[in-house]
C-alpha cells in the first residue's frame, strides 16, 4: 500500500490533467457558413428493432437546411415495427428510400451488412453514416460539410452528445465514454504520429471514393466493432481522419434495461482485446481493479493509515471524479450520477471480466438480439 496509493494518486493527477488538456483542444461543431460547394450526400442508416427511435431520426434528417442529399434507410431484418414505420415515411417522402434484408448472412456480424448494402446503391460523392438512434439539428449537415471541407478532410467523425432514457443508462454508459476518453484520447486519435483510431458509429462523413478505395464495411465484415476497424484501416492507409465533438447539433439516445446497457458496455470493451494475448487480458483486469475499484475500497481505512495515506486516497477519489465529471458535458441527465461512481466503476469492471473470458473461451456476445463469437 505504501509503493500503490501514492501511484494511484499521482496517476489519477495525471490522468485528469491529460482530460482537461484533451476537452479544451478537441474542437466542437459550431453554426458555419455554407460549404465551399454542394455535392450531393447518400446518409445511411442501417436500423435494426429500432421502433422507438427510426422516425425521430428521419424527421430530423428530413428538416436539414441543407437540401441535396439522398437518404437511403436500410432495415437490417428487424423483428418489431421498424421497417413498417421507416416503410411510412419514406413512402410520402422522394429522397428517402428503404432497402430491407430478409435474410441474415453468417459471414457478416453487426450492422456491417447493412451499411455495405446501402452504400452499394447511393449516388453521392460523400456518404454519410448514421445510427437509426441519433437525432439531428437543422444545421448539423451543413456544418458538418463545411467543417469537413475547411479542414481538408477524407473522413469526418463527431461524438454525440448522449441522453440515456432510463436509470440503467444513465449509471452505465458514461463509465465507458470516458474510458474511451483516457484510452483513445481523441487527441492521439487526431494524430497523424500515433496508430490509434476508431469512428463513431453515430455519424461519420467519408468520401465514397475512399470508402471504396479501403474496402468500405465488406473489408471488415467479420469485425464486432466496426468503427474501431474501420478507422484503423482508414488511418493506416493514410487518409485524413478527424474526431470532434457534435456540441447539441446530434444527440444519441441509448437502450434501456441493466442488460442491454451491459451488453453494450462488453461489446465496446471487447475491441481491445479480440487481437491480443489473455495475458495482456488479465493484466489489464488487474489495472482495472487497481484503478477503478481499489481506491473506494481504500476509503475505509482512511482512518487507520497514516495521514499522508489518508489524504492520498481522498485526493485520488476527488481526481477520479473530476475525471468523470468531464464527461458530463456531452451527456444530458443530472451530474449528480457521479456521486454512483463507486457502484459504476465496479460494473465496468465486471464487464470487462467477462468480455476478455468471453473472447478467450470463444463465448457469444449479445448485440441487438443477435449472439457472435471472437471474430
Amino acid at each position: 500500500m505504501e509503493i500503490i496509493i501514492p501511484i494511484l494518486a499521482l496517476s489519477w493527477f495525471i490522468i485528469l490533467l491529460f482530460r482537461i488538456f484533451s476537452f479544451f483542444n478537441i474542437d466542437k461543431l459550431s453554426l458555419d457558413e455554407n460549404p465551399l460547394h454542394n455535392p450531393l450526400i447518400s446518409i445511411i442508416i442501417p436500423a435494426r428493432n429500432e421502433k422507438l427511435n427510426i422516425l425521430r431520426c428521419l424527421e430530423s434528417i428530413q428538416k436539414q437546411t441543407y437540401s441535396n442529399f439522398e437518404v437511403i434507410v436500410v432495415d437490417d431484418n428487424s423483428t418489431d415495427d421498424t421497417y413498417h414505420i421507416a416503410n411510412q415515411f419514406c413512402q410520402n417522402n422522394d429522397r428517402f428510400s428503404l432497402l430491407k434484408l430478409n435474410n441474415d448472412d453468417k459471414t457478416w456480424v453487426g450492422k456491417n451488412r447493412a451499411c455495405h448494402e446501402g452504400s452499394k446503391i447511393s449516388n453521392g460523392s460523400l456518404l454519410l453514416f448514421i445510427d437509426a438512434d441519433t437525432e439531428h439539428q437543422t444545421h448539423s449537415i451543413k456544418s458538418s460539410l463545411s467543417y469537413m471541407q475547411n479542414s481538408n478532410l477524407d473522413v469526418f467523425t463527431m461524438f454525440p452528445q448522449l441522453t440515456c432514457s432510463d436509470f440503467w443508462g444513465k449509471l452505465i454508459l458514461p463509465i465507458l465514454i470516458s474510458m474511451i476518453n483516457i484510452l483513445y484520447s481523441p487527441l492521439l486519435l487526431n494524430s497523424k504520429s500515433t496508430s490509434i483510431a476508431y469512428l463513431v458509429g453515430g455519424f461519420i462523413l467519408i468520401k465514397k471514393q475512399i470508402y471504396d478505395d479501403v474496402g468500405g464495411h465488406e473489408s471488415i465484415k467479420s469485425s464486432f466493432v466496426e468503427d474501431k476497424s474501420l478507422g484503423e484501416r482508414l488511418k493506416k492507409s493514410g487518409y485524413n481522419l478527424k474526431l470532434i465533438r457534435s456540441g447539441d447539433f446530434v444527440t444519441t439516445y441509448s437502450n434501456t434495461g441493466f442488460t442491454n446497457n451491459i451488453d453494450a458496455v462488453q461489446r465496446a470493451t471487447s475491441a481491445s482485446f479480440i487481437e491480443s494475448h489473455l495475458f495482456l487480458g488479465l493484466i489489464s483486469i488487474f489495472l482495472a481493479f487497481i484503478g477503478l475499484v481499489l481506491p473506494y475500497f481504500l476509503i475505509f481505512f482512511v482512518t487507520s493509515l497514516e495521514i499522508l495515506y489518508s489524504v492520498l486516497i481522498l485526493l485520488t477519489i476527488t481526481f477520479m471524479g473530476i475525471s468523470y465529471l468531464i464527461e458530463f458535458v456531452d451527456i444530458n441527465h443530472s451530474k449528480l450520477y457521479i456521486l454512483f461512481q463507486p457502484i459504476t466503476n465496479l460494473i465496468f469492471f465486471y464487464c470487462m471480466i467477462l468480455s476478455v473470458f468471453k473472447i478467450y473461451s470463444n463465448s457469444s456476445f449479445v448485440w441487438r438480439g443477435r449472439a457472435y463469437t471472437k471474430k
